[in-house]
């Protein structure tokens, strides 16, 4: 199988997804600077889901760059991450448009939480394909970050359910943040594996 067709697949469809994000926000009524200000919860959220969206993105290609070859295993483990990444749309504009009501902040960060679920499906899947012994399989070997930001996501929701809803949005802020922190397995100049 080429695993070309299936990055090429994955990134129409997150830049789609970043489309309908777009789309979703509507316009003010008045051209006031006050009437902007009033949507502001629309725009973080947008903001935020741009963020979430652009990581996974940007994830999905050094795996799928260092990887060597896909099988069917592979082709269904992406669309799994790909059916929950297109919820995002879809909860943040209900969180945004609702000003991080406590249920549409628990539902945006369950599914920013299976979105990181999946990805770690697709990751072991590969891992798998590869044999946990060759390069790219050091190469992906723990997922300290992903585990601590399942763990972060979990807790926002929980945050949220208990009526701590903005709470939680600033600790979601915060996960994505982590996620800015540069990445040692990755080579600077032409993404070679480096083993830790």
């Amino acid at each position: 199988m080429d695993k070309n067709r299936l990055e090429a697949f994955s990134d129409g469809v997150m830049a789609i997804i970043i489309t309908i994000m777009i789309l979703e926000l509507k316009q003010p009524s008045e051209t006031k600077w006050e009437s902007l200000w009033e949507n502001w919860p629309i725009f973080i959220s947008y903001a935020l889901s741009f963020v979430f969206v652009g990581l996974y993105w940007s994830s999905h290609h050094h795996l799928l760059h260092m990887a060597r070859k896909v099988n069917n295993r592979i082709l269904w483990a992406n669309m799994f991450g790909l059916f929950w990444l297109s919820f995002i749309p879809y909860s943040t504009s209900w969180m945004g448009e609702n000003a991080f009501q406590s249920t549409t902040v628990t539902l945006y960060a369950i599914i920013l939480t299976l979105c990181v679920i999946s990805y770690m499906i697709l990751v072991y899947q590969l891992r798998y394909l590869h044999g946990f012994d060759s390069d790219f399989s050091k190469a992906f070997k723990g997922n300290y970050k992903s585990y601590l930001t399942i763990t972060l996501n979990l807790v926002a929701a929980i945050i949220a359910t208990l009526g701590m809803p903005k709470i939680a949005f600033i600790i979601l802020v915060m996960t994505s943040l982590l996620w800015f922190i540069p990445n040692h397995r990755f080579g600077s100049k032409d993404d070679t594996i480096i083993n830790d």
